[in-house]
């Protein structure tokens, strides 16, 4: 049996940060089209964020197999303590919503007639879905979005947190070597 490493795999470290980087761009374009007129703007908006979606989407499996196969670092706190069940949720939490933020995207480009648009590379195919209201996937996939903003800030505080209290930077455990 393996020992618990110290920082998680290359893989995941590498997964991890690309798709941070991958998520940031998809809350600025989501912002930037939320409220846009249909327009040439909104509809390279929404191509951009279709395309960052479908690689998260991608990288979020290829995530989750690795921290199924690949080794992990020890935990931080006991097994049923209060701070490592709150961590649990966090990162299961980010799992479950980035994986319905994808389905629901996916989901909305159909439902809200979108595909059309990217389909045939014209903007002023692009609906206005805001005029009728959003259909109830469309819906889930903002709120969920609100839900990944709460848990990005459970996060950081708990990185901040562990810093200020343990004096440990637990950044170290999931960047480059």
């Amino acid at each position: 049996m393996q020992q618990p490493s110290i920082t998680y795999s290359k893989r995941t470290i590498w997964i991890h940060w690309v798709s941070t980087v991958l998520i940031f761009g998809l809350i600025y374009t989501g912002i930037n089209m939320e409220h846009q007129a249909v327009s040439e703007r909104k509809f390279i908006l929404y191509q951009i964020h279709f395309s960052l979606g479908v690689l998260v989407f991608l990288l979020t499996i290829i995530r989750i197999i690795a921290l199924c196969t690949d080794r992990k670092p020890k935990n931080l706190y006991p097994k049923n303590s209060v701070r490592e069940r709150v961590r649990k949720c966090v990162y299961y939490g980010f799992y479950i919503s980035i994986i319905w933020m994808c389905v629901s995207g996916l989901a909305s480009l159909f439902l809200e007639g979108i595909i059309h648009s990217l389909q045939s590379s014209n903007w002023q195919d692009l609906p206005e879905i805001s005029v009728d209201g959003f259909h109830p996937i469309m819906l889930s996939h903002h709120i969920m979005a609100k839900m990944i903003f709460l848990l990005l800030l459970f996060h950081i505080s708990g990185f901040v947190l562990h810093l200020i209290q343990k004096k440990e930077n637990t950044l170290k455990r999931i960047w480059f070597n």
